[in-house]
């Protein structure tokens, strides 16, 4: 991770190393819901058993949500939980993994997510645990730095990839005034988003990434929570 101009905000792909130091992990855990959202809707005389709940956690950072979550949902479901965080940032796949809590059931790769040969390792994990969909795919506020970084087209392509693998979608989407607080720092450091200002979902993208979701990608939201600290809202969508 490369810090421009002494700002350690002023980062391209939002691979924040202090990130958890001003985004409480636990007040995000706390707006997460219960099982019932977690889980399928069960056709009669159907059962989860014992099998383990899969989760990829898109864009992990350092691992602190990560943990958080895999102990919330433990407890809720009452079942084995195993989660692979991944991020594009090698740095902070190294610190979580030195600090991961559950190695047994939390494993941590460095994956551009975009990159189809950096993913192979994602489909290597399915493989070795026989997976053909993860149970739930995570993508806590992401979705700007891909869009800032792919462009719309890159944008839908990142949510249509992982839609065709998550049984559960999770995303929390950045607001439209997250877009520029990023913008006017990476500028102030003398560096810019090239295709800024050339992105058609701008002031509604939430609202932008909802409709492509239900529309193009037939899922329907089962939750959205009250918003975080930052305005911004972690939506389910199966």
């Amino acid at each position: 991770m490369e810090i421009r101009n002494n700002d350690p905000g002023a980062v391209q792909y939002g691979n924040f190393f202090n990130y958890y130091q001003f985004s409480d992990a636990t007040e995000r855990v706390k707006l997460l819901p219960d099982a019932d959202i977690w889980l399928p809707a069960l056709i009669d005389g159907e059962s989860q058993g014992d099998k383990p709940y899969f989760i990829l956690d898109v864009g992990c950072n350092c691992g602190v949500l990560t943990q958080l979550m895999h102990k919330y949902l433990k407890e809720r479901l009452r079942r084995t939980v195993k989660v692979l965080g991944v991020d594009i940032d090698p740095r902070l796949i190294q610190r979580a993994t030195a600090e991961n809590e559950s190695p047994e059931d939390v494993s941590y790769a460095c994956v551009d997510v975009l990159d189809d040969a950096a993913f192979e390792s994602v489909k290597t994990y399915m493989k070795e645990n026989d997976l053909q969909k993860f149970d739930a795919i995570c993508c806590y506020s992401i979705t700007m730095w891909i869009h800032l970084n792919h462009h719309d087209q890159g944008l839908r392509f990142f949510l249509q990839k992982l839609s065709n693998l998550a049984e559960l979608l999770v995303v929390e989407p950045q607001p439209w005034k997250c877009y520029q607080k990023a913008e006017r720092r990476l500028k102030k450091a003398g560096e810019i988003f090239p295709l800024f200002l050339e992105l058609k979902w701008r002031s509604d993208v939430d609202l932008q990434i909802q409709n492509y979701l239900e529309e193009s990608l037939d899922r329907r939201k089962l939750f959205e929570s009250a918003p975080t600290k930052w305005q911004r809202k972690i939506c389910f969508y199966r």
